[in-house]
C-alpha cells in the first residue's frame, strides 16, 4: 500500500472542464460553461416557467438573496487584467521581494476577531463567512495576446481589522511559476487587491500571513480545533470553481513529515473534500471560526507498482489553528 502526499498549488481551472477556449500562446481563458439539463413534471414546469417570466421582467436571472450566480471565467479574467494594469503602474510588490520577506519575517501583531458561542446552521455558516475569504492569484504578461493571465490561483481568509490574509507558505514560494509579477487577493464582489508584504511566514508548518491595502475587509475568528467526530466546513476555489462550500467532519490528529529532511509536525485531517486550488482555505467549525486552514491531501493506493495503481482513498491534511496563532502576537496590526 501506497500513501503519496500532494501540495495543492494552484493552477486556474487545471482540471478538465467541458468549455469553450480560446487560447494564446500563454495562457488560456474559459469562455463558456457546460450547460446543464432539468426534467421536471409538466406542472413544476409551467410554474418554473412563470417564475423564469417574472425574473426576466423584474431583474438578472440567478439575483436572488442568497443565492449568487458566479461567473468563474469572467471573474479570473478581470482579476487578471485589473492585477496587470496595477503591475502596469506601479502598484505592486515583486514576487522576489514577497519571496524574500517569507524568508526573514516570523510574527506579526494582529488584531484578532472574538469568536461567537452560538451554533449556526450550515447555509448560515457560508452567508456569513463567504464574504472573508479570497482568491489568491498570480499573474504575467504574454507576449501574443494583449492580456495578462493567472499563472496559479490558491484561496486565502482574512484573519485581522488592517487588511491580513493567511493562507499556505508554499503558495507563495512555489517556484514552478518563475514568470508570473505580482500577487493579489479576490473578493466575494470581485475587487483586486494587490498582496503588498509578507507580515509572517513558516515554512515546515506551511502558513503565510500577508497584507493589503484595505481596512474593508471583516475578519474570521480563529478557535482552538475541533474534536475529533466533529463536524467542519471548508470555503475555497477547488480548480478554481469560486467559493464553494463543502462539509465534512474532523478525523484525527497526528504528526507526519511531508517534505524530505522536514520534521513531523501536527496535521488535522478531515473529511470535507478540496482540491488544487483550495490551498489556504479556511476549515471553519459551527460558529463560523477557523479551526483549520487547508493545505495539501495524500493518496492511498492499493497497488503502487501496477501500471494503474488503484486509489482507494484521498486523505485531506489541514493545519490547525494553533499552529496558525503561533504567527500572531498580540497587537492591533497594519503591516511593518
Amino acid at each position: 500500500m501506497e500513501l503519496r502526499s500532494v501540495v495543492l498549488r494552484g493552477e486556474r481551472l487545471r482540471g478538465q472542464r467541458v468549455r469553450a477556449e480560446r487560447r494564446c500562446a500563454g495562457g488560456r481563458y474559459p469562455v463558456a460553461a457546460a450547460q446543464e439539463n432539468t426534467c421536471m413534471r409538466s406542472s413544476e414546469f409551467m410554474v418554473g416557467m412563470a417564475g423564469l417570466l417574472w425574473m426576466m421582467t423584474t431583474g438578472p436571472v440567478g439575483a436572488a438573496p442568497g443565492r449568487p450566480v458566479l461567473d468563474d471565467a469572467e471573474q479570473w479574467r478581470r482579476f487578471a487584467d485589473d492585477l496587470g494594469a496595477r503591475v502596469a503602474g506601479g502598484e505592486t510588490t515583486a514576487v522576489d521581494v514577497l519571496r524574500g520577506q517569507l524568508t526573514t519575517r516570523k510574527q506579526a501583531p494582529i488584531q484578532l476577531a472574538r469568536p461567537a458561542r452560538r451554533d449556526l446552521a450550515p447555509d448560515a455558516v457560508y452567508e456569513q463567512c463567504v464574504g472573508s475569504v479570497v482568491a489568491l492569484g498570480a499573474v504575467y504578461k504574454c507576449n501574443r495576446c494583449p492580456h495578462w493571465h493567472t499563472g496559479g490561483t490558491a484561496t486565502g481568509w482574512v484573519i485581522g481589522s488592517r487588511g491580513e490574509i493567511a493562507s499556505n507558505y508554499h503558495v507563495f514560494a512555489d517556484n514552478r511559476n518563475t514568470n508570473v509579477v505580482a500577487f493579489g487577493a479576490m473578493t466575494l464582489d470581485g475587487k483586486c487587491l494587490p498582496i503588498s508584504e509578507v507580515l509572517a511566514a513558516d515554512r515546515v508548518r506551511d502558513i503565510a500571513i500577508v497584507r493589503v491595502d484595505s481596512r474593508d475587509l471583516r475578519p474570521l475568528p480563529v478557535a482552538l480545533s475541533e474534536p475529533v467526530g466533529r463536524p467542519v466546513s471548508v470555503i475555497a476555489h477547488p480548480s478554481g470553481d469560486l467559493f464553494t462550500f463543502t462539509q465534512g467532519h474532523v478525523s484525527r490528529y497526528a504528526k507526519r513529515s511531508v517534505d524530505p529532511g522536514s520534521p513531523a509536525v501536527p496535521w488535522m485531517f478531515i473529511t470535507a473534500d478540496f482540491a488544487v486550488g483550495s490551498s489556504g482555505g479556511p476549515v471553519l467549525n459551527r460558529q463560523g471560526a477557523v479551526v483549520g486552514m487547508v493545505a495539501r491531501t495524500a493518496t492511498i493506493n492499493a497497488d503502487p507498482k501496477s501500471e494503474a495503481p488503484t486509489t482507494q482513498m484521498v486523505v485531506k491534511m489541514t493545519i490547525p489553528a494553533e499552529a496558525v496563532l503561533s504567527l500572531v502576537t498580540p497587537g492591533k496590526g497594519g503591516g511593518r
